[in-house]
C-alpha cells in the first residue's frame, strides 16, 4: 500500500524493512530481559540472538528459494536480491538449528533458549506480516466481499488488478493476540519446553487454516501447501512434548 516509507535525500527508508528492523528491535528487548528472568547470561543471549537471527533470515530465503525454483531459475538474481521473498518456516527450521548449536556450546538446556524465542517470535512476525501489507505480499484470494483490499497496481497484490484477502493484517493481528497470551501466562506456563510447545501448536494450527485463504504463488505437495505440510508435523510435535511434559508432571 506504500512500500516507501519516508525520503530524506538519497537515502529511502522502505516501509517493509522498517516493520522488520521494528520486529527484531522489539523482540531483542523482550527477550533479552525474559534471559535475565530464566538466569541466562546476557552476553550468553546477545549472542545466541544475533546469530539465529542471521541464520534464521537465510534459511527463510534459501527455503523460498527451494519452494519457487522453477522462479529462481528463469531470474535468481531478481530472486535472490528480492525485499520480499522469505518462507518464515525456514527461518525457523534453520532458527533451531542455530539455537542447538549454542546450546551446547553455553550448556543451556535447548527448550529453555526455544521458550524465549517463542515468546518473541509472534511479535516480531506480527510486525513483519504489517511490512508485508504495506509491501503488498504474501497476500489473499480475490475476493468481493467487504474484507477486500486492493493494492496498487505496481505491488505484488496489485498484478491481480481486484481486491483480495488481506491476510497479512488478520496474520499480523492473530500474532499479536497470541504474542500477549503467551506473555501474559509466560510464569505460569513454566514447564521448559510448554511456551515453546503452545506457540507451536497455536501458530501452526492458524498458519494451516490460512493457508486455504493465500493467493499468493505457493509451494504445494498433493492437496497441502508446503507451509501446511511442516505446520501438521510442528503440531504433531508440539503434541508430542506437552504429552510428556504433562506425563512427567504426573
Amino acid at each position: 500500500m506504500h512500500p516507501i516509507l519516508f525520503k530524506i535525500g538519497p537515502i529511502t527508508i522502505y516501509t517493509y524493512g522498517f516493520f522488520i528492523f521494528l520486529g527484531v528491535l522489539s523482540g531483542y528487548l523482550v527477550s533479552k530481559k525474559r534471559a535475565q528472568e530464566v538466569g541466562i547470561k546476557k552476553e550468553f543471549f546477545s549472542n545466541i540472538f544475533f546469530w539465529t537471527l542471521i541464520i534464521g533470515f537465510l534459511g527463510a530465503r534459501i527455503f523460498y528459494i527451494f519452494v519457487n525454483w522453477q522462479i529462481f531459475i528463469k531470474a535468481p538474481l531478481t530472486i535472490a536480491l528480492s525485499r520480499s521473498g522469505f518462507v518464515f518456516y525456514g527461518g525457523v527450521v534453520f532458527g533451531l538449528l542455530s539455537i542447538f548449536v549454542f546450546a551446547k556450546k553455553y550448556k543451556i538446556e535447548f527448550l529453555k533458549i526455544t521458550d524465549i524465542f517463542a515468546l518473541i517470535i509472534p511479535l516480531a512476525h506480527s510486525l513483519g506480516r504489517l511490512g508485508c501489507f504495506f509491501y503488498g505480499c504474501c497476500y489473499g484470494l480475490p475476493t468481493q466481499s467487504f474484507l477486500g483490499i486492493k493494492f496498487p497496481i505496481e505491488s505484488p497484490a496489485g498484478r491481480l488488478e481486484t481486491t483480495v484477502i488481506p491476510t497479512q493484517l488478520i496474520s499480523a493481528g492473530f500474532l499479536f493476540i497470541l504474542f500477549l497470551f503467551l506473555f501474559t501466562f509466560r510464569n505460569k506456563i513454566n514447564k521448559i519446553g510448554s511456551l515453546s510447545s503452545y506457540y507451536l501448536l497455536i501458530y501452526s494450527s492458524f498458519r494451516f487454516i490460512i493457508e486455504f485463504f493465500r493467493g499468493d504463488p505457493r509451494g504445494f505437495f498433493l492437496i497441502f501447501s508446503t507451509s501446511q505440510w511442516i505446520s501438521l508435523i510442528l503440531i504433531f510435535l508440539a503434541i508430542i512434548i506437552l504429552g510428556k511434559k504433562r506425563s512427567n508432571y504426573n
